[in-house]
């Protein structure tokens, strides 16, 4: 019974080392779904102040869009909203729903994409006319309206009516508070008094630092205390430790190949010599040449896929520059840098979005996903790369 225990353990842990590795690869896919339908757009988030809250959303909001406006050379389309959260809507017959309210400015959805179902979209005609119109996700309609047409129906938000525009797709969302969420003109809450509680400028960058630069410094100087978040740069750092991952496997693949490759090389010479006993050198010209090229093809593929690494482990530096010190052989730079990194993670208040949710739960489940992945890696070993390779022997004749 004990040997057959021993003889079971082995066989048990390649079967746990499976089972991690599929837990962990289904983590790891349920995280890079969120990042990638998360839009790698930039975001300066700051809290609503008391005299937006009391009926100044507006002249807020126009501000944030001069300041926008002054940056249009440097960014692709642009929007200015506001967020409500805990909103009541109600409809007839005493139905109503607890919603995350938008209050957009034009552009916004060029920016942020939504699936039109029924209707229309707040339009810039209803923001310049703060016309009460609002858009309802369909589980929102539904509940509400009861299965009727909602394209056209009454709603009250906040103690005021509004007409139902359209319809988008719905679904809880990762990162809102609320199960809903409708979209209203922002003019239109503004005059309505809507509670916002944050005011969101984002846009599409037309650079992936430029533009994350000067929107940064603009608003940074017009409000200070905001949260600006560049979700591409995000999305680059959820990454970086599977990025790791991939590059320690794609170089220990790689010097496998090169093993192997040094092996088959050297076979192929080892032949030659063997067939220069019993042949002339002349009647190998050809074997000889054709050797050299099939091996000079090898050698030219690893030399490519070897700059690919490379250029795969230095792309996040073209990223994130401000990660590289002025002077990298100096400690105090190199110290001074850490400390810069180190602060600017490290702010008293953020105000978040739920696009910064969406990243930072893809983010987790990515790391959980690896680990798992790894450990299962290591419990059922990886025999290709652990194979010993041996070299051919060339026999000489006394």
């Amino acid at each position: 019974m004990p040997s057959e225990t021993k003889e079971r353990r082995p066989a048990r842990r390649k079967h746990h080392g499976v089972l991690l590795m599929a837990l962990g690869a289904a983590l790891m896919l349920l995280g890079a779904a969120l990042l990638l339908t998360t839009p790698g757009v930039l975001q300066y988030a700051l809290c609503a102040p008391a005299d937006a809250q009391t009926g100044d959303l507006g002249a807020l909001a126009r501000e944030a869009q001069e300041q926008m406006d002054g940056l249009a050379d440097s960014l692709g389309a642009y929007a200015v909203a506001a967020r409500a959260q805990r909103q009541a809507i109600s409809a007839g017959e005493g139905r109503s729903i607890t919603a995350t309210v938008y209050a957009v400015g034009e552009g916004y959805f060029d920016v942020v994409h939504e699936t039109l179902e029924r209707g229309r979209l707040v339009s810039a005609g209803d923001i310049r006319r703060a016309e009460h119109a609002i858009v309802l996700d369909s589980r929102a309609a539904l509940t509400l309206l009861s299965g009727e047409e909602p394209v056209g129906q009454k709603v009250t938000l906040n103690g005021v009516g509004y007409e139902v525009a359209g319809v988008i797709r719905g679904g809880r969302r990762v990162g809102e508070t609320d199960e809903f969420i409708a979209y209203v003109p922002v003019t239109a809450a503004s005059a309505d008094a809507l509670p916002a509680q944050t005011l969101l400028c984002v846009a599409k960058p037309l650079s992936a630092v430029g533009s994350a630069i000067l929107m940064e410094d603009a608003l940074g100087a017009w409000k200070g205390g905001g949260s600006f978040y560049s979700l591409g740069k995000l999305k680059l750092g959820s990454v970086m430790p599977l990025r790791w991952a991939l590059l320690f496997a794609g170089t220990a693949v790689l010097l496998t190949l090169l093993r192997r490759m040094n092996a088959f090389a050297w076979g192929r010479v080892c032949r030659m010599v063997e067939a220069l006993r019993t042949r002339y050198a002349r009647d190998l010209v050809l074997p000889i040449a054709g050797s050299a090229a099939l091996c000079l093809l090898g050698y030219g593929l690893l030399a490519v896929a070897l700059w690919a690494l490379a250029a795969f482990s230095i792309q996040p530096l073209l990223v994130f520059t401000e990660w590289i010190p002025e002077v990298i052989v100096e400690l105090s730079s190199l110290r001074n840098r850490f400390w810069a990194l180190a602060g600017a993670a490290a702010p008293a208040v953020r105000v978040v979005t739920r696009e910064v949710c969406r990243v930072e739960l893809g983010r987790g489940l990515l790391r959980w996903g690896l680990m798992a992945a790894l450990l299962g890696a290591a419990l059922h070993g990886i025999p290709w790369l652990n194979r010993a390779i041996e070299l051919p022997e060339i026999h000489m004749e006394r």
